[in-house]
């Protein structure tokens, strides 16, 4: 048996509809991490489903990317 690991991005704007008060939405790519960092996953996030990287490092879904 073996197990691998994702990297997965989470949206950082607040939602008070939310139980831990913060949007629920992840991005993820369908490939193994090992060869692959957060930045190579935002770069593809951003290219392929509109998520935005703020300046102050907050990471928004497609939904809130015009915050």
């Amino acid at each position: 048996m073996s197990a691998d690991a994702y990297l997965v991005l989470r949206c950082d704007v607040a939602d008070e509809q939310e139980i831990d008060g913060l949007c629920s939405s992840e991005g993820t790519w369908p490939v193994r991490h090992e060869p692959h960092t957060h930045r190579e996953l935002r770069r593809l996030l951003k290219e392929h489903r509109g998520w935005r990287r703020t300046r102050d490092g907050r990471d928004l879904c497609p939904n809130h990317a015009n915050q």
